[in-house]
């Protein structure tokens, strides 16, 4: 038992394997894993749910590549923006934090409600950096 949790606790805020090889498929400029992430939703609605507002820490991931931004997350927290997506807009509030913000029915056509995702990471400046030109490129 103690060496599953061990595992576990290794794997957490990790991307599954099947995503870290599509990723590394892709060519990847940033892959960060294990990074502390804060998930805050303001009036946040899914299908069937209450809205809700809050704070969930977390561990997770980003990777950029030519193609997308991935943001995974231990608990259910999951995202995706292709490279031609409009409504995401990033954020470095510090110099070891970046922020990215969304609009959720943007996202996801049954959801509303506003989610702002805080990683911290000594690498934020260079990730914002990189993410804004990613953002002001056209995809090919």
């Amino acid at each position: 038992m103690l060496e599953r949790f061990k595992r576990w606790r290794e794997e957490r805020g990790k991307f599954p394997e099947k995503l870290r090889a599509e990723l590394e498929a892709e060519g990847p400029e940033v892959i960060e894993e294990q990074v502390p992430l804060e998930a805050i939703f303001r009036g946040y609605t899914a299908a069937g749910q209450r809205p809700r507002s809050g704070h969930q820490s977390e561990r997770g991931s980003i990777a950029l590549t030519p193609e997308r931004l991935v943001v995974h997350g231990t608990g259910n927290l999951s995202l995706e923006v292709p490279r031609d997506a409009t409504w995401l807009t990033a954020t470095n509030p510090a110099p070891d934090r970046l922020k990215l913000a969304y609009e959720a029915g943007d996202v996801y056509a049954s959801r509303a409600g506003s989610v702002e995702l805080e990683l911290q990471t000594p690498r934020a400046a260079d990730i914002h950096a990189r993410l804004q030109a990613w953002m002001e490129t056209p995809s090919s």
